[in-house]
């Protein structure tokens, strides 16, 4: 699946992946390829993406949105 991890700045991750955890409003959320599309508001933690035959790369953030539509996930996050 494709994944955009952006902030106001600048893009911080644009790829494919195929495991993304994300620190959902009210808990914890994984997405794995052909999720069921949705939005959910984020909170301050981690962004954990683990990319084919690499090591899972993490992102601090302070909040956002994240969008999952189809195979892709768009992370519109704060600093």
């Amino acid at each position: 699946m494709q994944v955009k991890l952006i902030t106001p700045e600048k893009t911080l991750f644009e790829g494919t992946a195929t495991y993304v955890q994300v620190p959902g409003l009210l808990g914890e959320f994984g997405v794995m390829p052909n999720h069921e599309p949705f939005i959910s508001i984020l909170k301050a933690g981690t962004v954990g993406i683990d990319t084919p035959g690499a090591a899972r790369q993490e992102f601090p953030i302070t909040g956002g949105v994240a969008q999952i539509v189809h195979d892709n996930v768009t992370l519109l996050v704060e600093a």
